[in-house]
């Protein structure tokens, strides 16, 4: 399972998509196991200006993956808190998104530098373009 971050699903949609977003292209095209968060969801959703309904339509295609409950939420606070100690600023957000990728054990693709930094800490793969 692949659960792609907001940065990438952002680069897909533009008008002119970059590494990320031609790299989610060929996961989908090839059938990869692509999924996303609520949060990630809302994250896409609240700065769109155009062709909201055509992204919520598609976007509701794909694997939600969420918190299993209070652990999830719990362990997100002690890899944001693991972080800060390191000298790594994460947002909550982040820390949510790494957790629930961990518990799931699915890879993260995200063209957010942070998730490199918190990878190790938070127990995840990353997703590496091929």
């Amino acid at each position: 399972m692949i659960l792609v971050d907001t940065s990438v699903w952002i680069d897909f949609l533009s008008s002119r998509p970059g590494p990320g977003g031609q790299e989610l292209r060929r996961l989908i095209e090839d059938g990869a196991p692509v999924a996303l968060t609520g949060v990630v969801v809302t994250e896409i959703l609240q700065g769109l200006k155009r062709d909201i309904k055509q992204v919520e339509n598609y976007l509701s295609l794909f694997d939600i993956l969420e918190a299993r409950g209070f652990e999830t939420y719990r362990d997100a606070a002690a890899i944001f808190r693991l972080a800060r100690s390191k000298g790594v600023s994460l947002t909550t957000t982040d820390a949510l998104i790494a957790t629930v990728a961990a518990e799931i054990g699915a890879s993260i693709f995200s063209l957010d530098r942070d998730f490199v930094r918190m990878a190790h800490m938070a127990g995840f793969r990353l997703h590496q373009p091929s």
